[in-house]
């Protein structure tokens, strides 16, 4: 049974995602980077080799390659932001040098290779400059970039502000991603609200990475917290904390304090923050920078109100309930779907001990281990509606299986949570093959095999999910789902037709079940943290 089925789909999916990036870099400013042509190059040529030399084992080569080199660099770069995120700088640093070295695209690497700078920059730390023209690798605009965060660091705001004065430098460093730099320069050295509205309305504009939600959501609690407002900036805070790191919270309060004009509170809040954080090398850092500002420069009266800037706030108000819905698919933020990766190892190990003790292509192996035979199903079969979703029908099988419920399993059980995931795919599993054994042809019996109705189920609850939930259909993350059903549901079309004793009824069943149970599953979102932020 063929793999490439599945390899070469995936393989044309990457090349799309890699042409995609490719146009991400152009309009950042990085036409020249290279992103990763050369590697899905390597692993169709490889595949090419293998099915030269051993046409059987062709697709494996390619599909164990993809694994490799597009996969599992994807999943390590998540760990990393878990640990940047939690203050580990040496597993961030041992993640970074594994990622430099294996990560698909060389933009990417050069960014991995340069984190140990970056992290030192962050932490305060002296670096030379001669550390900094090498991790710019001779882009004067990086290397500019770079000087400004050692500014920032140092609460220079005049200078940083100086920095953005003229508009083709400022497009070149919003480019780079400083765009919250230049919006906290203007705020704190002039306390207008228009000024601030200007601000805001220009890094918006020109700051590409605000389409990452967590640096959206980082940037909608320091407006508010520039703007002087401590009561939403706290009640911002606690509604998307997970999107800060250690001592981020404190240090918007303290912000807001002192940009409403109470400078004494703001140093109380900061101290507070040093002893609770003080280990962490970046919190610590950070916190003692703005104290020391508030020090070193005159009593600042509060951030003046201003119609622009009160319109500007509104409106990343409003996005705010949809950034908490998504928060908790987020890097280092996302709650870890333990269940789905549990049934995967079951998955895995049933099949490893079924095929270890007879044919797994053999129909009588598969009837006497659990498979339902629609010819003879009765009340007395019922049990083998949870059994055959333990029952794969070789490796290629339980590979698009296990994928499968990887993507569909991992959103589901992060949404709906661990216990109605369960039940979901508990319930269609037996609802798809209880239609197949009712609806098929008695004159044509059909031995049903795999978790594949159980699986569609749970990209069933994926469709609900997005039809009913605004907030999340209108985001990045529910488009990319949407994106992953319609290549993933082809690649079962795809292997539906290599495999013509697959059943459609289980599949089209398994969807429909999926469906309806995830709209009755389906959590709905509170209106208590929009109904605070008004």
């Amino acid at each position: 049974m063929p793999i490439d089925a599945l390899a070469l789909p995936l393989l044309i999916v990457t090349a799309i995602g890699l042409f995609g990036y490719a146009l991400y870099l152009r309009r950042v400013g990085l036409p020249h980077a290279r992103t990763g042509w050369l590697l899905v190059a390597f692993i169709v040529l490889a595949a090419a080799l293998a099915w030269w030399i051993e046409p059987v084992s062709a697709g494996f080569v390619a599909f164990g390659l993809y694994l490799l080199f597009i996969i599992a660099p994807v999943s390590l770069q998540t760990r990393l932001h878990r640990a940047i995120g939690a203050g580990d700088e040496v597993r961030a640093r041992r993640l970074a040098w594994v990622l430099a070295r294996i990560h698909p695209t060389r933009v990417v690497r050069e960014e991995l290779a340069a984190l140990p700078t970056i992290l030192a920059l962050r932490a305060g730390d002296d670096v030379p400059p001669a550390e900094l023209d090498r991790v710019s690798h001779g882009l004067p605009q990086v290397r500019r970039a770079f000087d400004i965060v050692l500014l920032h660091n140092r609460r220079d705001v005049d200078a940083v502000k100086a920095a953005f004065a003229d508009p083709e430098e400022r497009a070149g460093l919003f480019a780079q991603g400083l765009g919250a730099i230049y919006v906290q320069s203007v705020a704190c050295t002039d306390p207008s609200g228009d000024a601030l509205a200007e601000a805001l309305a220009r890094a918006l504009a020109g700051d590409p990475t605000f389409q990452q939600l967590e640096r959206l959501a980082r940037l909608v609690i320091q407006a508010h917290a520039l703007a002087g407002d401590v009561a939403r900036t706290c009640a911002l805070a606690d509604g998307l904390g997970m999107y800060l790191a250690r001592g981020d919270r404190e240090l918007c309060v303290a912000l807001a304090e002192w940009c409403a004009g109470r400078p004494d509170a703001a140093r109380r809040t900061l101290a507070r923050a040093l002893e609770q954080h003080g280990e962490h090398r970046i919190a610590r850092s950070t916190l003692a920078s703005l104290d020391a500002m508030i020090v070193r420069r005159p009593p600042r009266p509060a951030t003046t109100p201003s119609p622009a800037l009160d319109h500007r706030l509104a409106a990343l108000r409003r996005g705010a309930p949809t950034l908490r819905a998504v928060s908790t698919f987020l890097g280092r933020h996302a709650i870890r779907p333990r269940l789905t990766w549990a049934w995967m190892a079951v998955l895995v190990g049933f099949y490893a001990i079924y095929a270890s003790v007879g044919d797994p292509y053999d129909t009588e192996h598969a009837y006497a281990w659990g498979a339902l035979y629609t010819g003879d199903f009765g009340p007395s079969e019922v049990w083998r509606l949870g059994t055959l979703t333990l029952l794969h029908v070789g490796v290629l099988h339980l590979a698009l299986n296990v994928l499968m419920l990887w993507r569909f399993g991992t959103f589901v059980e992060v949404l709906f949570g661990r216990a109605r995931l369960a039940a979901i795919y508990v319930l269609s599993a037996a609802l798809s093959g209880l239609a197949v054994a009712l609806l098929r042809d008695p004159a044509s019996p059909l031995l049903l095999i795999g978790a594949s109705g159980a699986i569609m189920a749970l990209g069933g609850a994926v469709i609900a999910a997005l039809l009913l939930r605004r907030d999340l259909r209108s985001t990045p993350i529910g488009r990319t789902e949407l994106v992953a059903l319609a290549i993933l549901f082809g690649l079962q079309v795809v292997f539906d037709s290599f495999t013509p004793e697959v059943s459609g009824t289980a599949h089209a069943a398994g969807i429909a079940a999926g469906v309806v149970l995830g709209a009755l599953f389906l959590p709905r979102h509170s209106r208590a943290f929009a109904d605070m932020l008004k």
